[in-house]
């Protein structure tokens, strides 16, 4: 259960889970970060301060292409977490 402590840590921010549920939710296609602006109103800078937050915990993969890349979900999460965000326990 402790290896899981910065996992919950990093998502117990609203602006990283809000971030972290838009990716999980784009599945093979991917988030663009421009699309995580649009949709919650961030500045580039303060996305790109929670997606590197994420990344550091292995949440999300970052996969250059385009301008500026998409960024996935890990296909390594914790089944509970993956089971969690694929319930749509949390809104879009």
């Amino acid at each position: 259960m402790m290896q899981y402590l910065s996992v919950f840590e990093a998502l117990g921010n609203q602006t990283r889970l809000n971030a972290f549920n838009f990716i999980y939710r784009s599945g093979q296609n991917g988030a663009r970060p421009k699309d995580i602006i649009e949709q919650y109103g961030l500045d580039s800078g303060t996305l790109d301060f929670h997606l590197k937050k994420l990344m550091a915990v292995n949440l999300i993969t970052l996969r250059k292409g385009g301008t500026k890349g998409r960024y996935f979900p890990n296909q390594d999460l914790p089944k509970g977490l993956n089971q969690l965000f694929a319930e749509e326990l949390l809104p879009h």
